[in-house]
């Protein structure tokens, strides 16, 4: 036997009133052009690894078919994320 579905009345969807039923729906919800610019900007920058390090780097990407520069600038990227 199936497990029934308990559906629940929701007051707000991500912290923000929903509105009576059947009233229009609040679209804009995407970032501005200039949020998105923002973000996409690039620093170049060189570093130094140890050969073990990069070697490390090589074979997970060669695992996940990236490059190891792609690779590292996801670590990278989530790492910063994780620390705001």
């Amino acid at each position: 036997m199936k497990r029934k579905i308990k559906y629940v009345d929701l007051d707000e969807l991500n912290s923000e009133r929903l509105g009576l039923p059947g009233s229009p729906v609040k679209l804009d919800f995407l970032p501005s052009p200039e949020q998105v610019r923002k973000a996409l900007r690039e620093v170049k920058v060189t570093i130094s690894l140890p050969a073990r390090s990069f070697r490390y780097y090589e074979r997970e990407a060669r695992r996940r078919r990236q490059s190891p520069a792609e690779l590292m600038q996801r670590v990278l990227e989530t790492h910063a994320r994780v620390g705001d």
